[in-house]
């Protein structure tokens, strides 16, 4: 894969329109300040001109035009600096004093006509005015204003021009910075995509977006590798569970072609169904719980009451328990404050997958003790027994698909009931722990608080209304568990 190019990066970008806006403020700001500045100085200008003027007014007052020809010719001679300008004019443009050469053809403030050997940027603002039957004029030069907006007005550009440098650089190279840890992504998933499944994105300590979109990857990867790990176990589990039904059938088969007696050869392709019908079970289990892993469809999702189900549950696998010499105790509990969000059949499945491990598994004379309570906003089920339990470390290997405690393969069960009751908790969010009952397994299962807005659809009015003692389950569960016999 070409790396993308270092110019083309979101920071590089990000850099270039910052620069873009950054130079529309700049322009618009330093036309504002050149203007308010020189604004400013010619405000100065000509309160120095007045000042200048009041002095010409005062020595007209004094001594008329000789005064005044003796105060022009002083200052001219005082201000050898080419900053002052003064002027005496008669009606008809004869000058009488000072080193204003050109008598202006305006009254009040303008700009002074150029004087010889003057140059355009050196004007002087000046003020003219009639005293008695004289024109007078005082001007001060303006270079002073022009030099220093040319100033500002460098500074403002080579401002920017920094600015923009360093903005540039700095885009570059945060770009480079975020192209590189992208890179170390490509390369990363590369590696996974090539079958390294222990590969693993590094997170640095900057805790910026990419090493929190890092960390979410590495999470997925985990549980990506987690899944590939699990499907190969499965795969391995089920070629091993597999191979000895089908052989039993394969050889019942065998036998039944070459039995010469029609009740022998029946009997034994009974027994090859029955074989074929297991092998069956088991592959529609696994199939099951890939789909319930697998999928992210909530539309059979809804606000059901668990107490309900976990009553109608007891009252259904109660004679069932009793009959194979158990017991089963569970306390009647409100239909309101244990509310689950989520799919019935699939809870209710989980629920019967415990329930039957339970029994199946806890021995003759066993206690089963199933019960339900609302706490902290979620909902918490518990399936105990008094039965040998399971080891401290063993339990997490029991919720894998084909795993069993005994490893002889002659023994009930497929290893895929607690398997099931993983992928449906994993499913609706519930987190299910084994812990010990003293003697015995106690299984709890923790259902989240309810989401917003999940409202209770008819279930509860049909509870309420149903006779006391009528279960809600399905009439082929009803059936299963009749059939149901602990071993």
């Amino acid at each position: 894969m070409r790396p993308a190019s270092l110019f083309s990066g979101v920071a590089f970008r990000s850099a270039l329109l910052f620069l873009l806006v950054f130079a529309v403020v700049l322009t618009v700001a330093g036309i504002a300040i050149l203007r308010t500045t020189e604004g400013s100085m010619t405000d100065q200008l000509r309160s120095s001109i007045t000042e200048d003027f009041d002095l010409l007014r005062d020595a007209n007052v004094t001594g008329g035009e000789t005064e005044l020809v003796k105060f022009i010719k002083a200052a001219v001679a005082t201000r050898s600096d080419k900053q002052s300008e003064f002027g005496l004019f008669k009606l008809s443009g004869r000058r009488i004093a000072g080193n204003v050469t050109v008598a202006p053809t305006f009254r009040g403030w303008g700009l002074l006509p150029l004087e010889p050997g003057q140059t355009a940027d050196n004007r002087f603002l000046g003020y003219v005015e009639m005293l008695d039957d004289n024109m007078v004029v005082a001007g001060r030069s303006q270079r002073f204003v022009e030099t220093e907006s040319g100033v500002i007005l460098n500074s403002l550009i080579l401002s920017g021009l920094v600015i923009c440098l360093a903005a540039l650089g700095i885009g570059y190279f945060l770009n480079r910075g975020v192209s590189q840890k992208l890179a170390v992504i490509d390369r990363t998933l590369a590696e996974v995509s090539h079958g390294n499944s222990e590969a693993r994105l590094p997170v640095g300590r900057s805790n910026d977006q990419i090493d929190h979109v890092s960390r979410q990857i590495n999470a997925h990867l985990d549980r990506l590798s987690e899944l590939l790990a699990n499907m190969r176990n499965t795969i391995v589990a089920i070629a091993h569970d597999l191979k000895s039904p089908l052989h039993r059938a394969y050889m019942l088969l065998q036998e039944a072609a070459d039995e010469s007696a029609p009740l022998a050869a029946s009997s034994k392709l009974t027994r090859a169904t029955g074989e074929l019908e297991t092998l069956g079970g088991v592959l529609d289990t696994v199939l099951r719980i890939s789909r319930i892993g697998t999928s992210n469809d909530s539309s059979t999702f809804t606000r059901f009451s668990a107490a309900v189900l976990v009553q109608d549950l007891a009252q259904t696998f109660e004679p069932v328990i009793e009959a194979a010499g158990q017991t089963l105790r569970w306390a009647a509990v409100p239909e309101s404050g244990a509310d689950v969000f989520g799919d019935r059949k699939m809870v209710q499945q989980m629920l019967v997958n415990l329930i039957e491990n339970a029994s199946r598994y806890a021995g003759a004379g066993a206690v089963i003790e199933l019960s339900i309570r609302a706490d902290e906003g979620g909902t918490i089920v518990t399936v105990a027994d008094s039965g040998p339990g399971i080891p401290a470390d063993k339990r997490e290997e029991v919720f894998e698909p084909f795993r069993r405690l005994s490893e002889s393969r002659g023994t009930p069960g497929s290893g895929l009931g607690l398997a099931l009751v993983k992928a449906v908790a994993t499913r609706h969010h519930a987190r299910v722990t084994l812990g010990d009952n003293h003697p015995g397994l106690r299984v709890t299962v923790y259902f989240p608080p309810l989401p917003a807005g999940a409202s209770l659809g008819a279930e509860r009015a049909a509870a309420s209304s149903r006779p006391p003692g009528e279960s809600t389950l399905p009439q082929p569960l009803r059936e299963a568990a009749t059939n149901f016999t602990a071993k």
